[in-house]
């Protein structure tokens, strides 16, 4: 059984069978809440690992692939909140807040919290109650922001960074990101770029088109990882960004002339 339901922002999701795994842009700044199971990202350079009971802060336009786990006898279950913009202006408005940007990974583990806890319990019995008015959810989400102020007023400036991502070094990102099977365009915001730009500066750089580039960065990668780091051919191909594993058998035997079990 897989559920996911979504009430304006707030989202419960449950993987009671198997792991599912993913990629996603995120479009919005967060926080999770696993009630169960276990969590591991990856952002291109850091690999996180999260338990029951984490409460984890997200940034917005951050590349995240995950993989969600049952655990034991326990389904994953997760609760989710999208801090609108909209909101968080409002509340910045409303209390002495320095707006200064400050740095943070992707994704940042907040320590402990009782009040944080019992607001996602409250949360969770919404879903069991189907819980559908907007207005009550908007003012939900308005608490979560009270409460990880009073957690940690000097974290929340952090949520304040509002601007499209800007202009990156496009060599750099590509080559820490090239596992990540997104569409072109994203690619493309991501690197603060529209997409003409993006395929213009891409081919200057590395004399490719992206999708042939994308396509041989990954094969290269799979390449090693089966021949040095022994991963079995059925790790490698979504570990390298293939959607299917016949596809990748082909493009695998196309370049290298051997089908990848063989190595």
């Amino acid at each position: 059984m897989i559920e996911s339901v979504d009430l304006f922002g707030i989202h419960l999701a449950c993987y009671t069978k198997s792991k599912k795994a993913g990629e996603q842009v995120m479009k919005e700044y967060g926080v999770s809440f696993i009630i169960s199971g276990e969590l591991e990202a990856f952002d291109g350079k850091t690999k996180y690992f999260y338990r029951k009971g984490d409460m984890i802060v997200y940034r917005k336009n951050a590349l995240i692939r995950f993989v969600k786990y049952p655990y034991k006898e326990e389904a994953f279950q997760a609760i989710s909140v999208v801090l609108d913009e909209v909101l968080l202006q409002e509340f910045a408005r409303t209390v002495d807040l320095k707006l200064e940007k400050k740095s943070m990974p992707n994704l940042l583990r907040l320590e402990p919290d009782e009040l944080l806890t019992d607001y996602f319990t409250t949360v969770r019995n919404w879903f069991h109650y189907q819980v559908d008015n907007q207005q009550l959810i908007t003012l939900k989400k308005k608490e979560l922001i009270h409460l990880l102020y009073r957690h940690n007023a000097s974290l929340l400036p952090i949520f304040f960074d509002f601007a499209q991502p800007g202009k990156v070094d496009l060599e750099s990102y590509m080559n820490t990101h090239f596992r990540f099977n997104i569409p072109l365009a994203d690619f493309a915001f991501l690197t603060g770029r529209s997409l003409a730009s993006f395929k213009r500066d891409f081919e200057k750089i590395f004399h490719n088109s992206p999708s042939k580039w994308l396509v041989s960065k990954r094969l290269d990668e799979a390449y090693y990882l089966l021949e040095q780091k022994n991963m079995k051919v059925k790790e490698v191909y979504l570990e390298v960004g293939f959607e299917t594993l016949a596809h990748f058998s082909h493009a695998f035997k196309q370049k290298f002339g051997i089908n990848p079990s063989t190595l």
